[in-house]
């Protein structure tokens, strides 16, 4: 019985066990179109941005509840601890010349009704209505701009990541390679035809190859770490990204736009952010118009010496009260606030258009660099290519004649040395490649086109 209770046990163990593995070894391959997607629902930023654009319809229907009844309860309590003396002159009373004390009112006052306020006519608050509007559209834009700013982070996250994984699988190529140059040399350093300091300077070669490995290594566990927090993955999910560094992303996207850089989300804010000052404007402007509003109030009160509310005959000392009528407003001076008002917002409006025009110039010139970057870049991974190949070819060349005696270490190493900087200079110009091509889109407003596409 014991036998079988420690089996049960055993295979309880085992299966747990089994499924911690599981659980630590979830894979997901994302291509960048997913990777983007993911972030767009996931990313803590989106979100946010997210959350702004809903609460912003509220607040148009905050501006639009100003002009709908508004319609308060009250109630007062008032007890006269000491009741007002008024003078009376005594001819009232048939005493000619003397002033007589009098006491008016009554020691509990009490009253309680509805207030009935409606807004007839105000153009101000008209304008209001159209400005909430207006800043629940920039809101919606400024949502747009950060999808897109997302897009473009997490675009070159995805690629920068993609050259360093193919940046370390050339350093293990290099650490391999140096493998073989060590036996040879232990066998040359055997038959005595070199020094064991040529040993150890190749040593020292596949040492910094090594560091280099474990600094690449990790940089590429940050940045695949990155984005897995980016777009909200589990920590323990292992991320396989499937498009390499040779995904055209010019080839997945419509690069077609207006040349006055109308389609940036950017450049439609700052347009949005103009009509906004200029209704800022238009409001002040309307403060000098008279507002028109109906008004109502519906009420009992009581007025008793002695505090019997709770009696039976208190009902009959209600009385009831009803009144209506009109509220009419109109400026006359107000000592020039609404003038200068005014002139501030006339300045607003003047920053905004020229925010509107710096930003337009300032994308023209940052489209064309990426353009420029984008042809040079091409063309210098191209060479970079075909520099790689010779590098190779000249390294197998030299490896072999080395391997013969036929030239000195120093030659080795040199060689090696130059495929590596060819490596690198491969690797640097493909990312600024990609990064190009993303400029490209972000100066043309496409960058969503990346995930619709």
């Amino acid at each position: 019985m014991n036998k079988r209770l420690k089996l049960k046990l055993c295979i309880a163990i085992f299966c747990l066990s089994g499924n911690g593995l599981l659980a630590q070894n979830v894979s997901r391959d994302l291509s960048l179109k997913e990777c983007l997607k993911l972030g767009i629902e996931n990313n803590i930023s989106v979100k946010k941005a997210k959350l702004d654009k809903d609460k912003n319809p509220f607040k148009v229907y905050e501006t639009i509840s100003k002009g709908l009844p508004q319609i308060e309860g009250y109630g007062t309590f008032q007890d006269n601890l000491q009741l007002p003396v008024t003078v009376i002159p005594g001819e009232i009373f048939g005493k000619p010349g003397q002033q007589i004390s009098v006491q008016f009112g009554s020691q509990y006052n009490t009253n309680g009704g509805i207030k009935i306020n409606q807004l007839l006519y105000s153009q101000t608050y008209l304008t209001s209505i159209a400005l909430s509007k207006n800043a629940n559209v920039l809101t919606d834009l400024n949502f747009e701009k950060a999808k897109e700013d997302l897009v473009y982070s997490l675009s070159k996250l995805y690629f920068l990541t993609q050259v360093t994984k193919k940046q370390k699988d050339l350093i293990r190529g290099n650490i391999q390679r140096m493998d073989q140059i060590i036996d040879i040399t232990r066998k040359q350093l055997q038959g005595g035809i070199i020094q064991s300091v040529d040993l150890d300077r190749i040593l020292v070669t596949k040492e910094n190859l090594l560091s280099q490995y474990n600094t690449t290594d990790a940089l590429l566990k940050q940045q695949t770490d990155l984005i897995g927090y980016t777009i909200d993955l589990t920590p323990d999910t292992k991320i396989n990204l499937t498009d390499s560094t040779g995904y055209q992303l010019l080839n997945q996207a419509d690069t077609s736009f207006n040349k006055d850089f109308a389609n940036r989300t950017d450049i439609r804010m700052l347009e949005k952010q103009k009509d906004i000052s200029l209704l800022n404007k238009k409001i002040i402007n309307q403060g000098y118009l008279p507002t028109l509003s109906a008004n109502g109030q519906f009420y009992y009160m009581s007025m008793q010496q002695k505090f019997d509310y709770l009696s039976k005959t208190s009902a009959g000392k209600w009385f009831g009260a009803e009144v209506v009528g009109l509220n009419l407003s109109v400026p006359i001076f107000d000592g020039l606030e609404k003038k200068n008002k005014i002139s501030q917002a006339l300045i607003e409006y003047n920053k905004a258009n020229m925010n509107i025009e710096d930003t337009k110039k300032y994308s023209y010139i940052e489209y064309n660099d990426a353009l420029r970057n984008l042809i040079n870049t091409r063309q210098i991974v191209e060479r970079q290519k075909d520099n790689i190949a010779l590098a190779e070819k000249v390294f197998s060349i030299t490896s072999q004649k080395y391997n013969e005696g036929l030239v000195t270490l120093s030659d080795l190493l040199h060689d090696e040395t130059s495929l590596s900087d060819a490596q690198m200079n491969f690797l640097n110009a493909l990312l600024q490649n990609k990064t190009a091509e993303l400029n490209i889109l972000k100066s043309t407003g496409k960058l969503n086109t990346l995930i619709n596409n």
